[in-house]
């Protein structure tokens, strides 16, 4: 059986105004764009917020350090996109403020280990494409856990 890698992919926060928010990550810790603006919708998004509809809108930053090791030290900055009359219906994360992000070899050993020690898990592994499977847990205090590993099928 392999030994179960992991590394710190990323802290995703929720955020009201994205471009605000981008804007001051940038500039109070000089953190470079990797992406902006991004709309998402799929079943991942549908499963977390329990909303068929949500979306979000997504911002990544790294950074200097993160570029020059060419992992972690990233941001997600997310803003979601539900119809209002759901919103209130679709707290989930949101209210937490952020998530952090988890890769690992093996998603499914990672999340029986977090349900055998008192986590629970939110959603099912979705396929994301691209090779990657990715699901929400929260561990025994309820912070927000995401997993993402490269499926190696």
């Amino acid at each position: 059986m392999k030994k179960n890698k992991i590394n710190l992919r990323h802290t995703g926060i929720y955020v009201k105004d994205l471009a605000r928010m981008a804007a001051f990550y940038r500039e109070v810790f000089q953190m470079y764009t990797i992406c902006e603006n991004i709309q998402q919708a799929d079943t991942l998004l549908a499963d977390l917020f329990r909303a068929q509809d949500a979306r979000v809108k997504i911002t990544k930053l790294i950074t200097e350090q993160g570029k020059v090791n060419g992992n972690g030290d990233m941001l997600e900055l997310i803003e979601v996109l539900v119809p209002e009359e759901k919103a209130e219906k679709t707290p989930q994360p949101i209210a937490a403020g952020l998530h952090i992000a988890f890769g690992v070899r093996d998603i499914e050993a990672t999340r029986a280990a977090i349900l055998a020690r008192g986590g629970i898990s939110v959603t099912r592994v979705h396929d994301m494409g691209h090779g990657n499977l990715c699901c929400f847990c929260r561990d025994p205090e309820g912070n927000w856990i995401e997993l993402i590993a490269h499926n190696e099928v």
